[in-house]
């Protein structure tokens, strides 16, 4: 049974914690409460049973060049690994437990887990109050859109936690338009669709990322075409 804690303790804690992964190159963190994440698909599926929040950790990917070659986000993952680290360390420091959950880590790549992994870190990083998920199925950050890389870190330390947001895209469809292989659909909705594959079709993705050039293993269009937290203010702004 968890113990109550004084919500002064909680706020303490996640100040602290939130100093420490930013002093160690976080752009943004968040805390989420894992009671709204009920039912989400984990791996294994009682992956959440022993802990009480999930902490968001995000990098900017704007600091690898993203805006002008289209360069991997796989250079973020050591750093996210660096400051997962450290966050764990803190709080088992503090006589709590922690559990990381890397950023880059795969369980499968055909369905039902496709491109997943323990957990979503986008939708802690949602619960978290860090952005809202888009009509590109990535998260949608005020800060920097969605050109961000994320890892998770679970633990059972009492921290305040954060509020999801309002789904801002309006009739933006900027990333559907960008997508070369008109892989999403542009549906509307409040918080995330009922299933993924409503807004994307991940097998036309796949090809199209398989089909590209050797050396080049992602692609980044609706990324880059998305108007949230642009370095340079565009007409694009003006869809949302």
């Amino acid at each position: 049974m968890i113990k109550s804690v004084p919500e002064s303790a909680e706020l303490d804690n996640k100040e602290k914690l939130v100093k420490i992964a930013a002093d160690h190159g976080a752009d943004l963190v968040g805390v989420a409460d894992l009671q709204k994440l009920k039912g989400i698909l984990t791996f294994p599926p009682a992956l959440l049973s022993n802990w009480k929040c999930g902490v968001s950790i995000a990098v900017s990917l704007d600091k690898y060049g993203l805006y002008e070659d289209s360069t991997e986000d796989v250079y973020a993952f050591p750093l996210l690994t660096r400051i997962a680290t450290r966050v764990c360390e803190f709080i088992e420091q503090e006589g709590f437990k922690s559990h990381a959950i890397a950023a880059d880590e795969r369980i499968e790549e055909r369905p039902p887990l496709r491109w997943k992994g323990e957990i979503s870190h986008k939708s802690v990083a949602k619960a978290a109050g860090l952005g809202w998920i888009g009509k590109s199925l990535l998260l949608i950050t005020p800060e920097f859109g969605p050109r961000v890389c994320l890892t998770t870190v679970l633990t059972d330390m009492p921290l305040a936690t954060g509020f999801p947001m309002t789904n801002a895209c309006g009739k933006c469809t900027s990333c559907i338009l960008a997508c070369p292989a008109r892989a999403l659909q542009d549906k509307t909705f409040k918080d995330h669709p009922e299933s993924a594959e409503e807004v994307l079709d991940f097998d036309s993705c796949d090809t199209h990322v398989e089909n590209r050039p050797e050396g080049v293993d992602l692609c980044f269009e609706c990324m880059l075409a998305c108007p949230k937290g642009r370095r340079v203010t565009t007409s694009q702004e003006s869809c949302v």
